[in-house]
């Protein structure tokens, strides 16, 4: 067949349905960084040895490069070892350090020594030291002489700050984002991060500020969307609050608007067991609906509000 749903062919994807075809051919940039100063000179014998035919200088100074993609097997960004193949061929001289700051599987340091190249690399993931181990068939190292050395880094007491503001070539944003909340107080997960596996990020209610606003125990300060607050409901929308949310994780849900005029995040409160804090307020007439905003639920707790 030519339509091969799991790839591989001209066709993949959800064919011939939306939403989840494929792109047949991706592109990744390649950026080249030029250090400052004089190099040093390469031995005669190792600039021989790494001399580049004819064919391989036009094919990899070329603007584009064509090869197949690597099944991404055990880290999540693995590439073809073409990629620093060529890199490595193009711009250092056999006998040379080949750095990688960022190891993943050992990619990098396995193109480098099939080159005749020494690497450094660094990973700050320890799982994935067995998949570069494995990579570099680091148990047969005695069949070619090769070396190799993992160490793990102690605990270092260096204010990192500083020392970086020591640095000459530091860049400085005249023009500084003005993040109206801090990003690491809202974290919804990663495929890298395993602490984060959860579908839901959950927080425990630090304060119960007004029926509107409350604050999580991350220090983050929320509005619920939709609430207006009732005073002929003489503080019984607080006492109900505390008493939902006491002791109880929950989770917070957005609407398209995302902040009010004071900057407080725009939120629908959950506990863990689904309860939808918002809607329980006005189903229990402890508060009124907020009508001069938009939002998605607001027909809902118009109705709510009226039974």
């Amino acid at each position: 067949t030519t339509t091969n749903t799991t790839g591989g062919a001209s066709i993949m994807g959800s064919f011939p349905f939306p939403r989840n075809g494929i792109l047949s051919i991706d592109y990744e940039f390649i950026l080249l960084f030029k250090k400052l100063g004089t190099p040093t000179r390469p031995d005669k014998k190792s600039k021989e040895l790494s001399r580049i035919t004819k064919e391989e200088w036009n094919e990899y100074f070329s603007g584009h490069w064509n090869f197949g993609g690597v099944k991404q097997d055990g880290h999540i960004a693995m590439f073809p070892e073409e990629l620093p193949k060529k890199l490595i061929k193009m711009f250092s001289f056999v006998g040379d350090i080949i750095l990688d700051p960022f190891l993943g599987s050992g990619t990098t340091s396995l193109a480098a020594k099939n080159l005749g190249r020494n690497s450094v690399g660094y990973e700050v993931n320890h799982e994935f030291i067995p998949y570069i181990k494995h990579k570099l068939q680091v148990s047969q190292l005695g069949l070619f002489g090769t070396k190799y050395e993992f160490i793990e880094q102690k605990k270092i007491n260096i204010d990192f700050k500083n020392e970086i503001g020591k640095l000459p070539y530091v860049f400085k944003d005249f023009h500084a984002f003005d993040k109206k909340i801090d990003p690491k107080k809202l974290q919804f997960g990663s495929k890298i991060d395993k602490n984060h596996s959860s579908r839901e990020e959950y927080y425990s209610v630090k304060e119960i500020i007004s029926p509107e606003i409350i604050r999580l125990t991350n220090g983050l300060t929320v509005r619920l969307i939709g609430i207006k607050e009732d005073k002929s409901a003489n503080g019984e929308a607080v006492e109900f609050l505390k008493l939902k949310t006491r002791n109880q994780k929950v989770y917070i849900r957005f609407d398209n608007e995302k902040y009010d005029e004071d900057n407080n995040l725009l939120c629908y409160l959950y506990l863990k067991n689904k309860t939808f804090i918002n809607a329980h307020l006005i189903k229990k007439g402890l508060v009124l609906v907020d009508n001069q905003r938009e939002y998605k639920h607001k027909h809902k707790f118009l109705n709510l509000r009226k039974s």
